[in-house]
């Protein structure tokens, strides 16, 4: 009976991992003429654009990595799940342009026109968008950690749930921005521009600390509560919305074709004689920027990890935010900078692994192992302890030891 399961679970498994490894272009759903006139030149691509009102450029999924565009008219072009990292569209105009699931690490888009673009899920770590005008753009859900975001207008942008970590801030305008939800932990927001601003109770401010009506009311803010929707809703309105964006493209689906296999290749695999999840256990060791882009783009996807085992594993920057880790056996694991918020690490052992600028804010460590952990910079807000959690020290925690770090005392 083993064997068969274990057939049944390897074979997907095969074709999960092979869709990894494809190269981006077999899956592109880009119009290959509009990637061809696209080296062209700005003045010939320009001009189409000028001449050709009804030109609507179809680069989805297009490896566009590296190239020049400095300057190009993409406005309202279809570039989601496009690969664009390292490439240089400064003063570009890509307003109104749908650049959801693309890659963007790394890309120039300073002086770039944003103005009402769609970037949900997008990977933008190390971006640089000084001075960029993105007033009205969707970045709910976008990683834009590290980026150089400075004199950039985001006045009336769609933030919640987007990642600032450590990014560049200085003199940005947030007017009216809607930061619920949005990760500022260890961003650099001199003299930006509050007045108005959304946020919630799960705002992550550049100090760690949450967002309260406090802080909203000395910063010209607006504190609002947060809305929470069921799973089973969520779940359920992004599946609605893909399917009207297919509809709208004409039978082409916009995003990420790898990513969207995968899913679905999830959703048919189960955990073989484990119990965690197979075919997750196997991403998260492979693979941990493919992880963290399929993270961003299904938020809602529920992650079990119970009891599964990452010794001595380099897990470092990845996303675990609220995953399942109960009993895990993560002795030695590399954590450094991980997102682990609302995990629950329930009996994890976590002995000498490396926490250094992790956050376990909100994470459930009663009972957990932290012996000689690195927990170096870790942030504690509202983590779970008892005094069965055994901390770097080697002494159980405390009530005293708790408030000292923001966390909260609780009986197993």
């Amino acid at each position: 009976m083993k064997s068969q399961n274990a057939l049944h679970f390897s074979v997907p498994l095969m074709a999960m991992m092979l869709l990894l490894v494809l190269p981006s272009g077999l899956l592109s759903a880009a119009d290959s003429l509009d990637v061809s006139r696209l080296r062209e030149g700005s003045e010939a691509w320009n001009a189409r654009r000028a001449a050709e009102t009804g030109f609507v450029p179809d680069l989805s999924g297009a490896d566009l990595k590296g190239r020049k565009f400095r300057g190009f008219d993409l406005h309202g072009a279809r570039l989601a799940g496009a690969d664009l990292g390292q490439s240089d569209l400064s003063g570009a105009n890509l307003s109104g342009a749908c650049l959801d699931s693309s890659n963007c690490q790394g890309t120039l888009l300073d002086g770039a026109v944003l103005k009402g673009a769609s970037l949900r899920g997008s990977t933008l770590d190390g971006v640089v968008l000084e001075g960029a005008d993105c007033s009205g753009a969707d970045f709910s859900g976008a990683d834009l950690r590290r980026a150089e975001c400075s004199k950039a207008g985001f006045r009336g942008a769609n933030l919640q749930n987007a990642h600032f970590r450590e990014a560049s801030l200085r003199s940005v305008d947030f007017s009216g921005a809607d930061l619920r939800g949005a990760y500022l932990w260890r961003a650099v927001l001199d003299g930006a521009v509050l007045m108005g601003v959304k946020v919630s109770d799960t705002t992550v401010l550049e100090s760690g600390r949450y967002a309260d009506a406090a802080w909203a009311a000395a910063n010209g803010a607006v504190s609002m509560a947060e809305l929470i929707v069921p799973t089973a809703v969520a779940a359920h309105a992004s599946s609605q919305d893909q399917t009207r964006r297919v509809t709208a493209s004409g039978g082409k689906k916009e995003g990420n074709s790898r990513v969207n296999s995968v899913l679905n290749l999830w959703r048919r695999t189960g955990p073989v004689d484990a119990p965690y999840d197979a075919a997750q256990f196997e991403m998260v060791k492979s693979d941990w920027r493919e992880w963290n882009r399929l993270r961003r783009q299904n938020p809602s996807m529920r992650v079990n990890l119970t009891e599964a085992r990452y010794d001595h594993k380099n897990l470092a920057q990845i996303n675990l935010q609220g995953a399942d880790l109960q009993k895990a056996s993560l002795r030695g694991t590399d954590f450094s900078q991980s997102d682990l918020r609302g995990a629950d690490l329930r009996g994890a052992n976590l002995s000498e692994a490396t926490l250094v600028d992790v956050d376990l804010a909100g994470a459930d460590l009663r009972g957990a192992k932290l012996w000689r952990a690195n927990m170096s910079r870790t942030r504690l807000n509202r983590a779970k302890v008892s005094a069965a959690t055994i901390l770097d020290s080697g002494k159980p925690a405390t009530g005293e030891w708790a408030l000292k770090h923001g966390a909260l005392y609780m009986a197993d």
